[in-house]
């Protein structure tokens, strides 16, 4: 039953991870949420309270050698890898907090 539920639980969690991920571009095809008015680029939702903050930015001042793709790339793999060691230190720290059976 254990191995059922578990079973049942992994689908529901990826098609729950599924939904979030076509939402999210969904939402990010049509430009849901986004005020006109308060057009600051990527950062909208961050830097639209502070007034004239483009004059703080200078995009000119940095040009990045690496295309976008790449630094994209890189951002997914290092989320992964860093998901990967929080895993392998909740299974260490799950093995080290119960005691092998049979030893008391």
């Amino acid at each position: 039953m254990k191995k059922r539920s578990g079973k049942l639980l992994r689908i529901v969690t990826w098609c729950m991870g599924i939904a979030v991920v076509l939402c999210a571009l969904y939402i990010m095809a049509n430009g849901l949420g986004l005020v006109d008015s308060l057009d600051f680029g990527a950062g909208a939702y961050y830097y639209a309270d502070i007034p004239a903050f483009e004059r703080f930015v200078n995009n000119e001042a940095y040009r990045s050698p690496v295309p976008t793709w790449v630094c994209i790339i890189l951002f997914l793999a290092w989320g992964w890898l860093m998901y990967r060691l929080w895993s392998w230190l909740e299974t260490r720290n799950q093995r080290h907090d119960h005691p092998a059976h049979g030893k008391e």
